[in-house]
């Protein structure tokens, strides 16, 4: 038998024709995987990270001030400045 805390559930968007992002909730922990699309291969993992519940809120954090600056002064979301911690 199953229990709560075993079941995960899953959310894809697609972000563009060949970019998706897969959010995995695993229990306590987020699994998030950006896929690419090539032809002739499909869509295929490019990165993965994998986010226990106590990092979700820095991980959000992070990715509104990283909307935030983007915004305002249309800085590149990988700018390491926004990425040190």
């Amino acid at each position: 038998m199953t229990t709560n805390h075993q079941l995960s559930t899953e959310r894809s968007m697609t972000v563009t024709d060949d970019k998706r992002v897969e959010v995995k909730i695993d229990g306590e922990t987020a699994v998030i995987r950006l896929f690419s699309y090539a032809d002739g291969i499909g869509w295929f993992v490019q990165k993965t990270i994998t986010v226990d519940a106590d990092m979700l809120d820095v991980l959000y954090d992070q990715f509104s001030t990283a909307r935030g600056k983007i915004r305002r002064e249309g800085d590149d979301i990988l700018s390491a400045e926004l990425l040190e911690l």
